[in-house]
């Protein structure tokens, strides 16, 4: 799923969104009747034991002549009902993405224990003025609450100052708030006592290292562990300001220090980059003193497809990297690799920049949590894509030569790929195919003819998952763009939330749901909707988050429309209330 530019759907793909609802449409050829029509839903009709804050998506609908006409979404043509009473779910109703998304977003949880309804009438009308075949599924919720957290809440916050599109946020050494704009200026805030942020300064350096005020499709930004407040140094990822046809081997990783951030040097050069929004992303520094990075993948399932400009997979694509710094002598490195005709390689002793782990396809952000695992939301893709075809004797990342079994290519893929986490470990595969490592099967395969985890069903069954393929820790579902993550660290409400993972969701639910990391392998052992705390739902395209340790007050950046950073402020008499309970 897309990270900043909500990616595009494939020729004749339309997505129905449902706040807690989702309904994806994807049409692979024209239909003799000429109606739009649901062909299936997951959760499956009648499905059971359903979250009351999940979400449900169906992958397989028919769409013939174009997108949905938006103006024919209402509370009357989509809505929910209780299937019992056939009250209906007070929602609200409505179309974006220019007609390839419609969302119906309930006002509160559902109840526990009860059957719903879901309809789509045909008074929903597509771009032709063509009805669609009237659907209903129903699904049961679960019998006991999914949240186990008491006593927390939030006062959500605008700030009129802090407006414009941030793709990370962070806290300085310096105790000040940096946001770093999507065009590359940085913005540096003061906090006030009350959470909300001063005038900012504009910080222009890492544009004015390319040109005066030279704008830099920047990403990531993180501060170096031996910064100071007199002798900050800062980490930024950052390409050419392109969301389309973007030029290939054009990812930087840049060097920025001095007080006020002034000096610019770049470190590492000629990162691959996709011909869209798959780029260098998010950093995060290690315990090892290293510097970890996302790189996104260059299409959308591994084979090259027509959607991501014909482009391959690149040797260093689809993975996490790690820096190590200490190896660094000449400086900027070279890092284009043979594929792209460079002479970089990443397998070399003493290699300086290396992968960590791979086959994550499109990983926005990443968090090295503090029970050692670090932790990966990553965007899975849309239907129409390719996966490629197993060649033996292929150098893998472990420096062994493929001999598995004989995998084909699969063209046009009909279903699309589940959003997860990943806990991350050091030489793992994730899924997302890449030749040039030996890596051919996407996700789990489709290894029997029961229902299998992260199962592609466009495999033939008995198509095993790689032998080196790790699995995933949480499954977020279809169409949700998990993106930003923290480990939320503060003592506040009585420290219920520390050490919890929160992720934004960007697609779907607008909100942050928090996991909870537990168990023998500190995978996630349950979940919380953002509906379940208050002030964690209701964001407009939430990019990313970051929290003020010394407050635990919580800033996100929201990327919809003109953009702005939202203060998530703890509410002070449910925190006092929560130190006294027993």
């Amino acid at each position: 799923m897309p990270i900043l530019s909500k990616e595009f759907l494939s020729k004749g793909a339309i997505l129905l969104a449902i706040g807690l609802l989702t309904v994806t449409i994807i049409h692979f050829g024209f239909s003799k009747s000429k109606r739009p029509s649901v062909l299936s839903i997951d959760p499956d009709n009648n499905s059971e034991d359903v979250s009351e804050t999940s979400s449900l998506s169906t992958i397989i609908l028919k769409l013939p002549n174009g997108k949905i006409n938006s103006a024919t979404i209402t509370a009357q043509t989509v809505f929910l009902t209780e299937d019992k009473s056939g009250a209906v779910v007070p929602s609200q109703a409505f179309g974006t993405n220019g007609g390839a998304t419609i969302k119906l977003v309930p006002s509160q949880k559902l109840k526990l224990s009860t059957t719903y309804k879901f309809t789509i009438t045909n008074g929903v009308k597509d771009v032709s003025g063509a009805s669609f075949v009237s659907y209903t599924s129903k699904f049961t919720t679960v019998a006991l609450p999914t949240s186990n957290i008491e006593g927390i809440g939030f006062d959500k916050i605008d700030l009129p100052n802090a407006t414009g599109q941030h793709s990370t946020l962070t806290i300085g050494p310096d105790k000040k708030l940096y946001a770093l704009s999507i065009d590359g200026m940085i913005k540096r805030f003061a906090i006030n006592s009350d959470g909300t942020l001063a005038t900012p300064d504009s910080l222009y350096s890492l544009q004015d290292a390319y040109g005066k005020r030279q704008q830099r499709l920047a990403i990531g930004l993180t501060f170096d562990p031996a910064s100071t407040p007199d002798n900050l140094i800062a980490w930024v990822t950052h390409s050419s300001f392109m969301f389309l046809n973007g030029p290939p081997w054009d990812g930087k990783l840049t060097r920025l220090s001095g007080r006020n951030l002034q000096h610019a040097e770049d470190v590492l050069i000629n990162l691959p980059r996709s011909a869209r929004d798959h780029l260098t992303n998010s950093i995060a520094f290690g315990a090892d003193g290293a510097l970890y990075f996302t790189q996104g993948s260059i299409t959308a399932m591994g084979g090259a497809d027509h959607i991501w400009g014909n482009r391959n997979e690149c040797l260093l694509s689809a993975a996490v990297l790690r820096l190590d710094v200490s190896k660094l002598k000449y400086l900027p490195l070279n890092v284009k690799t043979i594929d792209g005709g460079g002479a970089y390689d990443p397998y070399a002793a003493n290699a300086p920049l290396t992968i960590y782990a791979s086959g994550l396809r499109n990983a926005y952000d990443l968090v090295w949590h503090s029970n050692g695992n670090l932790y990966v939301p990553t965007n899975g893709s849309n239907a129409g894509g390719n996966t490629p075809a197993s060649v033996k004797g292929t150098l893998r990342s472990d420096k062994s030569m493929y001999n598995g079994p004989v995998i084909h290519a699969l063209n046009n893929v009909q279903e699309s790929q589940k959003d997860f986490l990943f806990r991350v470990v050091r030489g793992g595969y994730y899924g997302h195919p890449n030749p040039l490592r030996g890596e051919y099967v996407m996700n789990g395969g489709n290894p029997t003819t029961a229902k299998d985890p992260a199962e592609v069903k466009d495999y033939p069954t008995g198509t095993l998952p790689d032998i080196n393929y790790r699995g995933y820790s949480f499954d977020f579902q279809c169409y949700k763009s998990p993106n930003g993550v923290i480990e939320y660290k503060s003592n506040t409400f009585n420290s219920a939330l520390k050490g919890k993972l929160l992720v934004v969701r960007y697609s779907q639910n607008d909100d942050i749901i928090t996991l909870t990391p537990g168990g023998s392998n500190n995978d996630i052992i349950s979940s919380i909707g953002g509906l379940s705390i208050e002030g964690f739902s209701g964001f407009k395209d939430p990019l990313d988050l970051t929290e003020d340790l010394e407050t635990g007050n919580i800033y996100v950046s929201e990327y919809g429309g003109e953009g702005q950073i939202v203060l998530l402020r703890v509410k002070k008499n449910v925190s006092e209330l929560s130190k006294i309970k027993p």
